[in-house]
């Protein structure tokens, strides 16, 4: 799964790449603001374990459908049942691109943190 903040990924914390098997949740943290957290794989870059985690911002929709929280947890186990139909990484939220897998389009940032 590829996240992109709209920063052209040159930099840390610009974009993440994670496998779909990582994930370990998706909470909301506030009415505009929801997290997904995914376990890092021990040692990877500098030989600690934790979890990093995407923060999406979107529209606050808490009082009228539900929180985002919802729409947001079903396109990832939407991207994540993705393989075998699709070839390579599946883009679930990049604002470089302006790429949205599924109803996602309503995503206006993402926030990158490595081991939250």
């Amino acid at each position: 799964m590829y996240f992109s903040t709209g920063g052209a990924a040159d930099g840390t914390g610009q974009a993440a790449a994670y496998e779909a098997g990582k994930l370990v949740g998706v909470v909301p943290t506030d009415t505009t603001h929801t997290a997904a957290y995914f376990e890092r794989n021990l040692g990877e870059w500098d030989n600690k374990s934790g979890r990093d985690k995407i923060v999406f911002t979107h529209d606050n929709t808490t009082n009228g459908v539900g929180h985002r929280c919802k729409d947001i947890g079903k396109a990832l186990a939407e991207a994540a049942n993705a393989g075998p139909h699709v070839d390579g990484m599946t883009d679930v939220v990049d604002l470089d691109t302006n790429v949205f897998i599924g109803n996602l389009s309503f995503i206006t940032g993402v926030a990158v943190t490595l081991d939250a």
